[in-house]
């Protein structure tokens, strides 16, 4: 009984571990295996790798009511040659996702191969932008970027502002993180 006791109280104390890293106000669309937070008080970052399927599926609360987007790059330095997924909420309520690709220092164009960043859901609550997405770890596409086992340079950013037509410049909003997102 003494042991069970004691792991029940190791297992909390991991739980809330992990979620007191985090500061998004609203809740997930479900539950994730792995989380960080990307900008303190500003975005977090939830995700699952499904090994059977080959796919990952990420949850990304950003404090905005702008696009946010969540890459995978090639190297650490910049989004230079960077595999993307820009999602918003309109003013409607509607949710939009798209796959970008990252050429250097501009806009992120839309994907021209084939789209494999799959936007699942989205919502605005309290000035928060939550999206859930997923995408194949490795797609075969010369615009994206394999998500392999060990550590994957990712990419965040946000606007403040929905695209009207397009999305604006980040300026610095935005971070990369080197993550193994195979944490458990």
């Amino acid at each position: 009984m003494r042991n069970m006791y004691f792991l029940t109280i190791l297992v909390l104390f991991q739980v809330i571990s992990n979620i007191q890293c985090l500061s998004s106000p609203i809740r997930q669309f479900t539950t994730y295996r792995n989380a960080t937070e990307l900008m303190k008080n500003v975005a977090d970052l939830w995700w699952t790798v499904d090994d059977v399927d080959k796919e990952i599926t990420f949850e990304l609360h950003v404090k905005t009511t702008g696009w946010v987007a969540l890459g995978i790059a090639s190297t650490e330095e910049n989004s230079r040659d960077a595999d993307m997924g820009i999602g918003w909420i309109n003013a409607n309520g509607q949710f939009y996702f798209e796959d970008r690709f990252a050429h250097g220092f501009v806009l992120p164009v839309k994907d021209s191969t084939t789209q494999d960043w799959f936007g699942l859901q989205g919502r605005e609550e309290n000035d928060w932008t939550a999206i859930q997405f997923k995408r194949a770890l490795d797609t075969h596409d010369t615009m994206d970027f394999p998500i392999r086992s060990g550590i994957n340079v990712l990419l965040f950013a946000y606007g403040p502002v929905d695209p009207n037509p397009d999305i604006t410049y980040h300026e610095d909003r935005r971070s990369t993180h080197r993550l193994s997102l195979w944490k458990s």
